[in-house]
């Protein structure tokens, strides 16, 4: 059986761009969405059990999305073969960046697998 793949979107058009945490993420029901208080152009989506369920990404941080990721599993997601200069956590999920003020988004890792469900 093959696993399933994160869904990510992006419009070009308006450059916003969504990435499902994980693939069950698509159907969670969200309780709020923040912003990233670290990169005011990432925005958080947290469901019902305080986990994060997608990140909704804009301006240049929408960007990267156009390309394929370069490395995808059951806990990470890299866009780019950046060097990650920052990170950033927020429920069991870490943020990396390519720039030491945490912009540029370049991928994510689930630090808490059990949370979210992931082996």
């Amino acid at each position: 059986m093959t696993p399933l793949k994160r869904t990510i979107t992006y419009e070009k058009n308006i450059d916003i761009g969504y990435i499902y945490i994980t693939p069950q993420a698509k159907h969670m029901k969200i309780k709020e969405t923040i912003e990233l208080d670290v990169n005011e152009c990432v925005n958080v989506d947290i469901d019902q059990e305080g986990r994060v369920a997608g990140l909704e990404l804009f301006a240049e941080e929408s960007k990267l999305l156009r390309n394929v990721p370069i490395y995808e599993d059951e806990l990470s997601l890299r866009l780019t073969d950046q060097e990650i200069l920052s990170t950033y956590q927020l429920s069991g999920v870490e943020f990396q960046f390519s720039t030491p003020d945490h912009n540029g988004l370049i991928g994510f890792t689930i630090v808490d697998p059990i949370r979210y469900n992931v082996k």
